[in-house]
């Protein structure tokens, strides 16, 4: 079994600490120029779902609402983002196989299923929430599981049992300590 130098552990985290500020600025920046710059519309809302028929006007409420459900899974990437930021500075510390750092492991594959089912929930209900506007018999209920949901979820799920796997180690280690 190889060691991994410490060094290369927190050069790599100070790396992925500083692209998850990134990213935790960077997207809502990005919503937010998408909307002021009126690239996020009702129109660009509609062709996101060609499949489906929507009322011909939208209204700003209506709108406002489904902006509102799809922000949902963007809300809960952030979180998983703060989580592995989080993680990240331990490593930076120099900790690895400490408690802190299993339930910020746990905490991220948590996240990524709670991601994969929003991100399931949500476009179902935008759907079925854009389409009562239609005349009855025409509103749709769709759900679907795509690749990045699949994904999500196996992911997080793999992530929540390596953190408890990781936990236990960590508990192991901390116990012999005890008895050095």
């Amino acid at each position: 079994m190889t060691n991994t130098d410490p060094r290369k552990i927190r050069n790599l985290a100070r790396i992925l600490y500083g692209v998850t500020w990134l990213a935790m600025i960077g997207l809502p920046v990005t919503i937010i120029a998408y909307l002021l710059t009126g690239e996020i519309t009702p129109d660009a809302l509609r062709a996101e779902y060609p499949h489906i028929s929507l009322p011909e006007n939208i209204s700003s409420q209506t709108f406002f609402i489904a902006l509102m459900i799809r922000a949902i899974p963007i809300a809960v990437g952030l979180i998983i983002l703060w989580h592995m930021q989080k993680l990240f500075a331990l490593y930076m510390q120099g900790e690895t196989l400490t408690l802190n750092c299993t339930h910020r492991i746990l905490r991220i594959g948590q996240g990524l299923v709670c991601l994969g089912i929003a991100s399931i929930v949500t476009t179902t209900a935008v759907i079925a929430y854009l389409s009562l506007g239609n005349p009855p018999g025409q509103r749709y209920l769709s759900i679907s599981l795509g690749d990045a949901e699949l994904r999500s979820l196996m992911a997080g799920g793999l992530l929540v049992i390596i953190g408890w796997i990781s936990k236990e180690a960590a508990r192991a280690e901390e116990e012999n300590k005890a008895f050095v």
